[in-house]
């Protein structure tokens, strides 16, 4: 990692702390799962330094909402985070990946707890660093056995709305796809 990406992971890591552990004790902010959000202003992007890179509006032929937009944003610690956005603004999933990693490759502890914090800010819902390495431990043995698995049969965590909508957190590991986690409207 170059000097200056340490340099920002070490300034953000103690507010990055905070912010999981405030999240685990249920002080969590509200979900950006359902509702409009200005994703660089979240406690979770001022923390990890998000910035836009693209903004790709979905047709019938993209994968998503197809009346709806994708926004990525690059992290200051290398993440790449896709925000699936319906009309009006509001979020209906969102995926947290490190594209290009090789296969095998896991998660720093740093890493695991943005990816836990991440989840958390997400779904509203408390998300552990342990929790997130299980479901990643397991991804790698599911590919061990099978060469294209991308990550473990069970969700890292499964739950519907009071509307009755599906939700399910998810973990992949590189390989058949990019490392990372996800959650969101129907995530299969």
């Amino acid at each position: 990692m170059k000097a200056a990406g340490m340099k920002v992971l070490r300034a953000a890591l103690p507010a990055l702390l905070l912010l999981t552990s405030a999240q685990a004790g249920g002080a969590a902010q509200p979900a950006w799962i359902g509702r409009a959000v200005e994703i660089p202003a979240t406690p979770l992007c001022r923390t990890l330094g998000c910035t836009i890179q693209t903004v790709r509006v979905n047709t019938p032929d993209t994968m998503g909402w197809h009346d709806g937009q994708q926004r990525t944003y690059r992290t200051a610690t290398g993440w790449r985070l896709e925000v699936d956005v319906r009309p009006g603004g509001q979020v209906s999933g969102a995926r947290l990946l490190r594209p290009g990693a090789p296969r095998g490759t896991r998660l720093t502890d740093a890493q695991t707890r943005e990816a836990a914090a991440f989840l958390s800010a997400l779904t509203g819902r408390a998300f552990r660093p342990q929790a997130v390495r299980a479901c990643l431990t397991a991804g790698l043995a599911a590919q061990a056995r099978d060469f294209d698995a991308y990550g473990p049969a069970d969700p890292l965590s499964d739950w519907s709305t009071p509307g009755g909508w599906a939700f399910r957190a998810r973990c992949g590991v590189a390989g058949a796809g990019p490392l990372g986690v996800w959650a969101g409207w129907m995530q299969g």
